[in-house]
């Protein structure tokens, strides 16, 4: 079964939006990290579709794992590649830089006192996913994702 990021990207995106809507900082900022990292996947894969050849050795998307670092560079080398989905490639670290900095699969396990639970960084993350999501969004009305 081929994975499907551009569907993993909206539930990701839909349910860290009911999380924030009911106050639940931590859980909506965990799965922000997902939209991230969906978003990246999905850009990778439509570029390998054009014959982008990954960097450090991946040969696969899956392969970038959850590495959000590994998905923000080879977001800078795709964007600056020219291939047809270079235009689509957000600047990780400036639009989605609290993201980027807070968000790791392993810190699930962490106490309610963490910083993921806290609203400022939840309206910061919102924001930012908001960004990915209208990204997302530009790609489907450009006919992007066919």
């Amino acid at each position: 079964m081929a994975d499907n990021y551009h569907d993993a990207v909206y539930r990701m995106y839909e349910s860290s939006d009911i999380l924030y809507k009911k106050q639940q900082w931590f859980n909506a900022n965990y799965l922000a990290g997902y939209i991230l990292e969906c978003y990246s996947k999905l850009i990778l894969s439509l570029s390998a579709g054009q014959g982008h050849v990954f960097s450090h050795n991946y040969q696969h998307v899956r392969d970038f794992g959850h590495s959000l670092i590994d998905l923000k560079n080879e977001l800078v080398l795709i964007s600056f590649g020219g291939c047809a989905v270079s235009g689509y490639c957000l600047d990780i670290q400036n639009d989605c830089g609290n993201i980027l900095a807070n968000w790791n699969p392993n810190r699930r396990y962490e106490a309610d006192s963490s910083i993921l639970n806290t609203e400022e960084l939840a309206a910061d993350i919102r924001r930012e996913a908001e960004k990915l999501m209208d990204m997302v969004i530009t790609m489907e009305i450009d006919g992007v994702l066919g």
